[in-house]
């Protein structure tokens, strides 16, 4: 009956284990394996790795024996010290959909499915937006780690078929986590480009089209569970100031070809200083009748909040948030949280960002507010 099901949704759905063998085939003969290899394995024997990969026949196989490890290394690559909590709230077998503060395309899902791993949990199927499926070697890589394809609203769709394919993921989401299984999927559609972790009331307008009974029921059946994600030094912060500010000065931000793909690399690649995850406590079910005693679109309102306060509470502040508020507004309120030592890092990066946003033609002062703004507005929101 699983299989069957799951036919409806092979358009968006992870590989099935009896797809693995022959798409790992795929990967280890793409002319993308080994430069991917070497990105994650500088000096790697390629044949060794080939037969590892071969020698998976399922997806737990596959995370045990690569992906952990890919992960573990880009941890100890370009993060000083990473943090997590929180495993207490959750159950080994039960299905909980995260929704998390998005800061990184991968890295924060990738997070969550290594700190599950190594608490003994089981991993999560993870969201990801169509846009960044592009060839076949990238499609494989997602869909064997669990990926379940986001249509993304493009001019191409109309407002009716992008009903259509919000439904269709609504209902594989609510079956795929009545099987007792877990997904993660972002608070909003693409990365906070702010620091302003703000949960978009759409994404859960999309979660309830699948659901039957009332606002509570609808919403019970999902374990609606917060993460909050937070990094000393965004990976993307300069890429993201200038997306931003371009748009913020009226213009239109054009993204160049793979430039969703080089995001990933250049979040995987960059330093990241201290970084911490909170699985948070799952939203009960007296919130969801506090929600549903509301006017339907005060609910969903409501309900966004929760979810916001949630990630807010267990957000962890870094010395650069305290210093790009100080510098923003020219204080030293939070001058306790901080080293000169620390500050000096901090300008010195910011330094280069600038100079970035001279090469690409922005008016640096406009820039510079943003930049900061991405590291202060998480003081605002968490204080």
């Amino acid at each position: 009956m699983e299989n069957i099901k799951e036919d409806l949704y092979s358009d968006i759905r992870p590989y099935n284990d009896d797809e693995i063998p022959a798409a790992l085939e795929r990967i280890v003969n793409d002319p993308a394996f080994v430069p991917a290899v070497n990105f994650a394995f500088p000096d790697a024997d390629m044949e060794r790795i080939r037969e590892v990969v071969r020698t998976c026949t399922t997806v737990e196989q596959l995370q045990q024996r690569v992906m952990i490890s890919i992960i573990q290394r880009i941890i100890e690559t370009t993060i000083d010290n990473f943090t997590s909590s929180g495993v207490e709230h959750i159950e080994k077998d039960k299905g909980y959909l995260y929704i998390s503060n998005h800061r990184d395309i991968t890295l924060d899902s990738y997070l969550l499915q290594y700190t599950l791993f190594k608490s003994g949990f089981p991993t999560t199927a993870t969201t990801l937006g169509d846009n960044l499926l592009r060839s076949q070697f990238i499609i494989d890589i997602c869909r064997i780690n669990r990926a379940v394809r986001v249509i993304r609203r493009t001019d191409e769709i109309t407002p009716r078929e992008f009903l259509q394919n919000s439904q269709h993921l609504a209902e594989y989401i609510r079956w795929y986590i009545s099987q007792g299984k877990s997904m993660w999927i972002a608070q909003r559609n693409g990365r906070t480009k702010d620091g302003i972790d703000s949960t978009d009331q759409g994404v859960l307008k999309m979660l309830s089209l699948s659901g039957e009974g009332s606002f509570v029921e609808k919403f019970s059946d999902l374990s609606l569970t917060p993460i909050a994600i937070s990094y000393q030094y965004e990976p993307c912060d300069i890429k993201k100031a200038i997306e931003t500010t371009v748009t913020l000065m009226g213009g239109t931000y054009q993204k160049g070809k793979n430039e969703d793909v080089n995001s990933i690399l250049y979040g995987i690649r960059m330093p990241k200083g201290d970084v911490d995850i909170t699985i948070c406590e799952p939203i009960t079910r007296e919130e969801l009748e506090e929600c549903g005693a509301l006017p339907k679109a005060e609910a969903y309102k409501r309900l966004k909040d929760i979810v916001d306060q949630r990630i807010y509470k267990n957000y962890k502040l870094h010395d650069t948030n305290y210093i790009a508020h100080d510098i923003l507004h020219r204080e030293k309120r939070y001058a306790e949280f901080y080293t000169p030592a620390a500050v000096k890092k901090f300008k010195g990066r910011m330094a280069y960002a600038e100079a970035r946003f001279l090469e690409y033609g922005l008016d640096v002062k406009a820039a510079r507010k943003v930049y900061l703004g991405i590291y202060a507005n998480p003081v605002d929101t968490k204080l």
